[in-house]
């Protein structure tokens, strides 16, 4: 989309349905950057209010944008959508509520699509294919089972024939929708095949926005993470406000002092789904927050289901082992200590892991290059007697043949001398399957 001001490449004819926060401030920008908008609601005052150059919602920088394209005559406004004639883009921004269930009400998604697909029957053939870009909530799975398949049907045509749908997830914040929209952090575009959405770029003119093009269901999946994230950071930071208000410190600079460091704290570190964590210090320092939490009489239901949620992390890989070769196995199990470069072994998820598959009966051989037995009795020491007898000094050594191998955490050099038909299991880095 181009900047306010700027002339886009090509004026496009764009279709709004749904004018709420995230469909008036779509509708206002695109009229910004010289588009053609018919915007569509059916809620009667709404749209009542576009047609008069109002905002429909309160929000800053839509009205006066409304305002503007209505009097340049590039701002339709009707209470739905009759025809498809002129139109280059359907940009589907329609409420998707919460259901009594805890899940998201799909009514006005399968209403929109319904009418979209009966609309394309009449669509003159010799158009280009209508782009159809849904921006909604959408939980993952609603483009391939739900969207698709309705448009199809109604239309009587398959994607990519008079029509292709995309999924745009929208990550715009109430009271900031059109400044988000103007200064988007990415772009993301859920594709049914790579480039399906590529015509869509053009909104997106003199953004300075990194593009992602995935799946269907990466992009749906992504827009509840998102906000996921969001909701866990606010109600972590109220936590640990909570905490230090009772014992007399000031909440801000503790945050403050933590939000200093962008090598851990504010980065990508220790956001890569993989093994739970451990080593001497995590847990420790989690239980000594929880329990002066309690000397302090608050509750930490954040805090306290970080223990729970690593140990039911645990459980599910052992789940993922079984599943993919029951007991005895045989498995080869490729590091022990928590992390590479040490040997230390105090609250390692792996020793945890490898004590639960020799109790569910599996036999095990376990080679870790930075824990050599010989070498450093007194870690190996720490182990039970089971688990010390499972310790290999190298490949050579260890028993095999083996049926499944799980990496526990990056060991390529060992990884690399593992059979070529050894079906692995990477538990330091989960989706990272290989011959399983």
């Amino acid at each position: 989309m181009a900047e306010p001001g700027k002339e886009a490449r090509r004026t496009l004819g764009i279709a709004v349905l749904g004018l709420g926060h995230v469909g008036a401030a779509m509708a206002a920008c695109l009229l910004e950057a010289g588009h053609r908008v018919l915007a569509v609601d059916p809620d009667a005052t709404r749209a009542a209010r576009v047609a008069r150059g109002q905002a429909p919602v309160h929000e800053p920088g839509v009205a006066e944008r409304l305002a503007r394209g209505l009097a340049a005559g590039r701002l339709a406004v009707a209470g739905r959508l009759e025809e498809l004639a002129g139109l280059d883009l359907v940009l589907v921004c329609v409420g998707t509520p919460p259901h009594a269930g805890g899940g998201l009400a799909l009514g006005e998604v399968e209403t929109a699509s319904r009418t979209l697909g009966r609309l394309l029957r009449r669509r003159a053939p010799d158009l280009p294919p209508l782009l159809l870009a849904y921006r909604s909530t959408l939980p993952p799975g609603t483009m391939e089972e739900t969207v698709l398949p309705l448009l199809e049907t109604e239309s009587g045509a398959p994607p990519g024939s008079s029509w292709e749908a995309v999924y745009h997830p929208e990550f715009l914040r109430e009271g900031s929708a059109v400044a988000d929209q103007l200064a988007p952090s990415r772009i993301v575009l859920g594709e049914r095949r790579p480039g399906a959405g590529r015509r869509l770029e053009g909104l997106h003119d003199g953004l300075d926005a990194p593009l992602f093009e995935t799946s269907f269901a990466e992009a749906e999946t992504l827009k509840l993470v998102d906000n996921g994230f969001h909701a866990l950071k606010v109600a972590f930071a109220n936590e640990i406000g909570r905490l230090c208000v009772a014992g007399g410190v000031d909440p801000q600079a503790v945050m403050r002092l933590l939000l200093a460091d962008r090598r851990l704290n504010l980065s990508a570190a220790y956001l890569r789904p993989g093994a739970p964590f451990g080593g001497a210090c995590l847990p420790k320092d989690l239980g000594s927050l929880l329990a002066l939490g309690q000397t302090r009489g608050l509750e930490l239901p954040l805090m306290a289901g970080v223990l729970a949620s690593n140990d039911a992390h645990l459980a599910w890989l052992e789940g993922r082992v079984r599943a993919l070769l029951p007991p005895p196995g045989p498995l080869l199990l490729l590091g022990l200590s928590f992390k590479p470069g040490t040997d230390d072994l105090r609250a390692s998820p792996l020793v945890r892991l490898a004590g639960r598959l020799l109790a569910a009966g599996y036999r095990l051989d376990i080679l870790d290059p930075d824990l050599d037995p010989e070498g450093a009795p007194e870690r190996a020491a720490g182990l039970a007697a089971p688990l010390r007898a499972c310790l290999r000094a190298d490949l050579e050594a260890a028993a095999g043949p083996w049926r499944l191998a799980l990496i526990g955490k990056p060991l390529p050099a060992l990884v690399d001398r593992l059979p070529a038909d050894l079906p692995r299991l990477d538990l330091h880095r989960l989706g990272g399957t290989a011959g399983a």
